[in-house]
This record gives C-alpha cells, sequence and structure tokens, in this order.
C-alpha cells in the first residue's frame, strides 16, 4: 500500500523528480569514472616502475643508498651462487657507479648503469648493446634515455668523452658512443642515467663478478651479504603519492555527494511545503503520521533506485567506449610521473558496489531528514497550508 502511494506521488512529481534523478545518475557516473580512471592510471603507473627497475624487490649490497652517489662505489660486493643459479628471467643483475659526461664541452654528472645482457626481467630498450662484442674496442657503446638526451641535447650517434673512477680509486676517461635513445617509461631509468652492457663496467672498473643490486621476479629467503628491499620499500615515495591522490578523490567523491544530497534535500523540502493540505487532509483521515513519513521516505529511495537504473543505461554504454580509446596522458612526458602511454579505466567491481550502496544510504537519509517534520504538523494548520513557512 505504501509503496503505491509513494509510486503515485513520485510519478505526480514529473519534470521536478527526472531532473532529480538525472543530477544523481550523472554524479554516480562521475564517481565510477574517476574512482577507475585513478585505479587504471595508478595500475599502469606501478607496472611501468616494476617492469623497468623493481621488479619483484632487490638484493642490495649491504649499507648501498641509491640517494648518495659518492658512496656507490664503496658497496658493490659479488654475486651469490644462490642468485647466480636463478634463471635469466628471474633475475637482473645491475652494477651502479658514479661518472661525468662531457657533452658539447660541459660537465654533466651521470650515474652509471650496466646490467646483464642475458636477463629479461626488466623490459628495457637496450637490444642496441646485445649486438656488441665483450670485449671493448676503441669506442665503449651506451645508451641514453629520451628525457636525458633532450636535456642534454645528445642523439644517436654522438660521441663524447665519459670520466670515472675505478676499483682502485684511480681515475680514467674514454669517449663513448651512443648506439640508441631509448624511450623509457620511468624517468628513474632515465635522467642522468647512461646506460652500459654490465660485462664492459665491470671491466672498465675492475670489478669482475660485482653488483650493486640484483633485481629479482619473487623473494627467495635470505641471502648472505644482501639485504632484501620489498617492492613497497623501493616504491615508497609512488605509494605515498598514490595514497594523496586518494584522499584529493575521497573530497571530490564528499563533493558530488554533498550536491546529490542538496539536491534530493530541496526537493523533499519543496514537497512537503506544496503538499501541507495533502499531508493535513491525510492526517484528518487518520493516516499515522510515522506512515506518512515512510511514504515520503519511499519516494527518496524511488529517486535513488531510477538515478541507479538511468546510471546504468547512460554510463554502462560510456565506460565500454572509454576503455576502448582511453585517456591520453602523453602530456606528462615531462613530468616525473612513470606513465606517458594511454591509460585505462580499471573497474574495480567490488569498490563500485560499495560506492553504490553509500550513494544509495545517503539518498535515502537526505530524503528522510527532512520529512521528519511531519510528525510535529498540526492537522488544522496544514489543511489550511500554514503548517511550514
Amino acid at each position: 500500500m505504501n509503496w503505491s502511494i509513494a509510486k503515485k506521488n513520485f510519478s505526480r512529481q514529473g519534470l521536478r523528480a527526472s531532473l532529480n534523478v538525472l543530477v544523481t545518475a550523472l554524479s554516480i557516473i562521475a564517481l565510477i569514472f574517476m574512482l577507475s580512471l585513478l585505479n587504471g592510471f595508478q595500475a599502469q603507473a606501478t607496472k611501468n616502475v616494476v617492469n623497468t627497475d623493481v621488479g619483484g624487490g632487490h638484493y642490495r649490497a649491504p649499507g648501498f643508498d641509491i640517494l648518495s652517489p659518492t658512496e656507490w662505489e664503496d658497496h658493490t660486493v659479488k654475486t651469490p651462487k644462490i642468485l647466480m643459479q636463478l634463471d635469466n628471467k628471474d633475475k637482473a643483475e645491475v652494477l651502479v657507479l658514479q661518472g661525468q659526461l662531457y657533452p658539447n664541452r660541459r660537465l654533466y654528472p651521470v650515474q652509471i648503469r650496466g646490467i646483464s645482457m642475458e636477463q629479461s626481467l626488466l623490459k628495457l630498450p637496450l637490444n642496441n648493446l646485445k649486438s656488441f662484442p665483450k670485449n671493448i674496442d676503441d669506442l665503449i657503446p651506451v645508451v641514453v634515455g629520451a628525457k636525458m638526451a633532450k636535456k642534454s641535447h645528445l642523439q644517436k650517434g654522438d660521441t663524447l668523452t665519459l670520466k670515472w673512477r675505478d676499483k682502485s680509486g684511480a681515475v680514467d676517461a674514454k669517449d663513448v658512443l651512443i648506439v640508441d635513445v631509448g624511450d623509457m617509461l620511468n624517468p628513474r631509468v632515465d635522467e642522468g642515467v647512461l646506460w652500459l652492457r654490465l660485462d664492459h663496467l665491470r671491466f672498465m672498473t675492475d670489478r669482475k663478478g660485482e653488483v650493486s643490486w640484483v633485481a629479482v621476479q619473487n623473494y627467495i629467503g635470505p641471502v648472505p651479504e644482501f639485504e632484501f628491499q620489498s617492492v613497497e620499500l623501493l616504491m615508497a615515495d609512488l605509494l605515498a603519492l598514490w595514497r594523496q591522490d586518494r584522499i584529493n578523490s575521497k573530497i571530490l567523491w564528499a563533493i558530488l555527494m554533498t550536491l546529490v544530497c542538496i539536491s534530493v534535500f530541496n526537493t523533499q523540502m519543496l514537497n512537503i511545503f506544496k503538499r501541507q493540505k495533502e499531508i493535513g487532509t491525510l492526517m484528518a483521515l487518520g493516516m499515522d503520521s510515522n506512515r506518512i513519513v515512510k511514504i515520503f521516505t519511499l519516494e527518496g529511495c524511488l529517486a535513488a533506485v531510477w538515478a541507479l537504473v538511468v546510471a546504468l543505461l547512460l554510463g554502462l554504454p560510456f565506460f565500454i567506449w572509454f576503455q576502448g580509446v582511453g585517456f591520453d596522458v602523453s602530456h606528462l612526458s615531462e613530468s616525473t610521473l612513470p606513465i606517458r602511454e594511454t591509460i585505462y579505466p580499471n573497474y574495480q567491481l567490488m569498490e563500485i558496489i560499495y560506492s553504490l550502496v553509500i550513494v544509495f544510504i545517503l539518498i535515502v537519509a537526505s530524503s528522510w531528514l527532512p520529512v521528519k517534520k511531519i510528525t510535529r504538523l498540526d492537522p488544522t494548520m496544514a489543511l489550511r497550508g500554514r503548517a511550514i513557512k
């Protein structure tokens, strides 16, 4: 009985109810789109960092700190047998040292990274280095990232001088040949990084068999003389940024929900004000005030239900279309974020369900709150249209 009355009253609201439902539906679509796009952005950026630098974690030389370049030479150790026995797709040996590059008569401090050519764990554009022999000729082949090449005005085929210190501390220098300018998706492995073959860098610095760290696919337990650093630790700065983005998304979510709740609240207040005589008549005929409250609240529930239906009808085609098109973030190529390619929304079912449940509860609460006034109405004043001013 209450439902039938509520449906009739809701349908009689006409354009006002339709606009209320449309605004709520668009807000729901915007909410799901915002959360899914953020999920997609974070997932793609995290994937890029893992694929190009972190892997499943690092076994690092004790005391090695990537933020202390003056100490890199003091923290290199030989790769232990337990890590050497891993398959090439499960490990990547990396040696990191400090160097100075001299492009166009300028000094450019660089991070010299040597990486094993047999590894396939990290996805890096270093294929041009594989064609060179293990023995060093007159020129040392190197690869630089696109951002570094742009900043230092380098291009493929350039020859310039590189200076470094060997294991004994002696300064050495040699000409290097840029054999490729790679498109690095991760700024960590691009800006200020000079990529060499691991065997070349070991020979240049007299560090046979030594590494700064070994990136692995999975944690294999404690390894003597090595410290394991997990993915969470290696990506702590990026994860902190994601947490801040989540906070910002919650603020936007709160703003959207506030607007929706205000819309529903105003609609209910207008309903009560315009239908005072109707409410007074129902009370005079003996209808309990609590039942009237239920009827008006059910009208708000109908608005929420229709908003979910409209959001599904309008949002589903939009989400399917956008999943195929994606969002171009090439404008982020100059930023420090590890992403430049097109990103796609990542729709998480449970997150969407939780969001819709919360939206439904908020809409029902916004519908019920102003209706409480009905319990305090005087039937005689309501019949005269003067109960609410």
